[in-house]
C-alpha cells in the first residue's frame, strides 16, 4: 500500500467522523511549503552578502548582491514551496543593470523553520523587506509569490516600485485551490468548502481576498507578465486574466514550463529589456507602457 492510498483512506475516515478535523488536515497539506522536500543548508549564496529584515518575525534576513549599487534595488520574490535559490538565475541580469539585488526565503520556506505558511504571512514578510530596503525600484515575482508581492506593494506606505515583472502568476488563490489535486485526498465539495473556511480563519481574510487583480486595483505601475503557454501548473488563461485586470500590463510568452521559465534565456532577455526601459530615468516620474498586448514581442 502506498502512502498516498493510506492518506486517502485515513482522511476519508476522518472526513466521515469529523469534517472539521478533515478540513484542518486538508488545509495543512494545501498550505505545505515543503511539497518538494526542499530544506536547504543555511549557507550564503555565491557572491551575496546578508542583510537584516526588520519588523517581521517570520523572515529576519535575506541576501544582497551588488550591495553598494547606487541605482536602487530589485527585489526577487520566489514561488510557493520553492525558495530564494529558484530566483538566482535572475540576479545577474539585474545586477548588470547597476541594481542592488535582494532575495529572501519566505515564511516556512527554504531555511526558515516550519512546514506551513499563509498568504497573509508571506505578504507581511514581503512588505517588511520592502520597508527594510527602502529603495526598491523593480519587483520580480514568481507564481504565488506574485500575489504576495502585489499585495505587499499595494499595502506599502513607502516608496512604490517603478515597475514589476510577474512570472507565471496565478490569477487568484481560489483558482489554485479549485485546481488542486488533493495530494492523495478525496476532495469532495463539502471538504473544499471546509478548506475555504479554514484558510479564512488562518489568514484573517477570505480566500477571495487573494485575487491578484483585486489586490492591484489601486496600483498603476508598468507590469510585464511572462508566461509559458504550455505551463502545466498555472494555465495561460491566468496570465491573460492578470494582464487584462491590471491597469498597465503587458503579456509576453516565454518558455521553460512553470519552473524552467526562471532560467529561460527568453525570460532574461525580456526582463532586461523591460527593466532597462522603465528605469531609464532614476527617481523620475513613472513611465507607462502601451495598452496590454498578448503574445510574444
Amino acid at each position: 500500500m502506498t502512502s498516498r492510498w493510506l492518506r486517502r483512506h485515513a482522511h476519508s475516515t476522518a472526513n466521515t467522523l469529523a469534517p472539521r478535523v478533515a478540513a484542518r488536515w486538508a488545509t495543512d497539506i494545501f498550505s505545505s511549503t515543503r511539497t518538494y522536500g526542499l530544506r536547504p543548508d543555511n549557507t550564503l549564496p555565491l557572491g551575496a552578502t546578508p542583510f537584516t529584515v526588520h519588523g517581521n518575525k517570520d523572515v529576519t534576513d535575506g541576501f544582497l548582491w551588488n550591495e553598494n549599487a547606487t541605482q536602487g534595488s530589485a527585489l526577487l520574490v520566489h514561488g510557493w514551496a520553492a525558495n530564494s535559490s529558484s530566483m538566482h538565475s535572475l540576479v545577474p541580469p539585474l545586477r548588470n543593470l547597476g541594481l542592488r539585488v535582494a532575495a529572501f526565503d519566505g515564511p516556512a520556506h527554504g531555511v526558515r523553520p516550519g512546514n506551513q505558511a499563509t498568504m497573509t504571512q508571506y505578504t507581511q514578510a514581503t512588505g517588511a523587506v520592502l520597508d527594510t530596503l527602502g529603495d526598491v525600484r523593480v519587483v520580480v515575482a514568481h507564481s504565488l509569490g506574485s500575489i504576495a508581492a502585489i499585495a505587499a506593494i499595494a499595502e506599502h506606505t513607502g516608496r512604490i516600485p517603478e515597475c514589476a515583472v510577474l512570472i507565471a502568476p496565478p490569477a487568484a488563490l481560489g483558482d489554485v485551490l479549485e485546481r488542486w489535486d488533493g495530494a492523495g485526498l478525496r476532495l469532495t465539495r463539502p471538504l473544499v468548502e471546509g478548506i475555504y473556511g479554514e484558510l479564512h480563519r488562518r489568514n484573517g481574510v477570505p480566500v477571495s481576498h487573494w485575487d491578484l487583480t483585486t489586490r492591484a486595483a489601486a496600483l498603476d505601475i508598468p507590469t510585464l507578465v511572462l508566461h509559458d503557454p504550455h505551463d502545466p501548473m498555472v494555465p495561460y488563461t491566468d496570465a491573460r486574466t492578470v494582464t487584462a485586470g491590471l491597469k498597465n500590463a503587458h503579456l509576453t510568452d516565454a518558455d521553460g514550463g512553470h519552473m524552467g521559465i526562471l532560467m529561460s534565456r527568453t525570460t532574461t532577455t525580456h526582463l532586461t529589456r523591460f527593466t532597462t526601459e522603465h528605469l531609464a530615468a532614476p527617481d523620475g516620474p513613472h513611465t507607462h507602457l502601451h495598452p496590454h498586448h498578448e503574445g510574444t514581442t
